[in-house]
């Protein structure tokens, strides 16, 4: 650790030491705060514990750490505070626009306290900042930031929530929810399951830990679970679902490109609104397919439909070897 984060945890000592802060206080063991102008980038890493990062209207940014050992938050003032700090690398600083907060364990961890000591991170933000945030120590929260984001943790899962711009995000430690996405979105999980609800962007969907459950998605979706089955409703002119782990459903408004839908792990339920009025190319089967056909040329067999309604020009693929093919139209 380098002398000016020695400083700032004196001066924090100064600052508090009258308080009498007990080591299960959720006051900050360390507290780091930058002026920033101008939307700006944050790469944060963790391999100590989870990363929090939230948004604020000051032009400000606030990195907050929290000092970790035997389950409790060491209080700024805690002597046991520098012991634990000698078994981490502790980066926090401000480079221009772009703003790092590295926690790592070093190479030479004492194996003694391994399981027992760490240092979570919350950072406050303003909303025009851009996030490049990983963790292998926990899971990852964020909320409200706007940009450009990649998130990944092999440490817990990862749940985001309003956030706006481009977004990939990952885990191998948990789950993926996201609530409230505005622009495009890819996610993947091998630790859990795979759920968005609310999003304006295309969808990307992949997980093998679990389900997928997409919900109020308006753009192309392409989602594919081997872990569980797939859910998706929405208005989104193209939909690809895939699953070997379960049953696949859709309920899809304004389709116009393509409704592609596979299933090896349960049957197939679509639901198409107004799909009786539009142009269909259909290629459907399964042990047995229900569908209320309307203008078709073509062949209709109880396991296959080929053809097409309305002249056709919408390609809808549906194969199960789980269960039956069941197409509805709604107004």
């Amino acid at each position: 650790m380098n002398v000016k984060m020695y400083t700032k945890i004196a001066m924090l000592f100064a600052l508090l030491s009258c308080n009498g802060f007990a080591q299960e206080s959720k006051t900050p063991t360390i507290t780091k705060t930058f002026d920033l102008n101008q939307p700006g980038k944050l790469n944060a890493k963790s391999s100590g514990g989870g990363v929090e990062v939230k948004t604020h209207e000051q032009k400000t940014v606030e990195v907050q750490a929290f000092v970790r050992k035997n389950g409790k938050i060491l209080s700024p003032n805690d002597p046991l505070v520098h012991d634990v700090l000698e078994d981490f690398d502790l980066d926090i600083a401000k480079n221009g626009s772009v703003i790092t907060a590295n926690v790592e364990r070093k190479s030479s961890f004492n194996l003694w306290n391994n399981n027992n000591v760490g240092i979570s991170l919350t950072i406050i933000v303003p909303r025009e900042m851009s996030c490049n945030v990983s963790s292998s120590g926990g899971g990852l929260k964020i909320s409200g930031v706007a940009g450009t984001h990649n998130f990944s943790s092999s440490g817990g899962g990862v749940h985001l929530e309003n956030i706006t711009g481009t977004t990939e995000a990952k885990s191998s430690g948990g789950g993926v929810k996201v609530l409230n996405q505005n622009g495009d979105v890819q996610l993947s999980s091998s630790g859990g399951g795979v759920s968005l609800n609310d999003a304006h962007g295309n969808v990307s969907a992949f997980s093998s830990g679990g389900g997928v459950d997409l919900t109020n998605i308006h753009g192309d979706v392409d989602a594919v679970s081997s872990g569980g089955g797939v859910n998706v409703t929405g208005e989104s002119g193209s939909v690809k679902a895939k699953s070997s782990g379960g049953s696949v459903r859709v309920y899809v408004g304004n389709l116009n490109k393509e409704l592609y839908l596979e299933s090896s792990g349960g049957g197939i339920d679509a639901v198409i609104k107004d799909g009786d009025k539009l142009g269909l190319d259909l290629d459907l089967s399964s042990d047995k397919v229900n569908i209320e056909l309307h203008n078709f040329s073509g062949k209709s067999e109880k396991n296959r439909v080929k053809g097409t309604m309305n002249n056709g020009g919408i390609s809808v693929y549906m194969r199960s070897s789980g269960g039956n093919v069941n197409v509805r139209f709604v107004e």
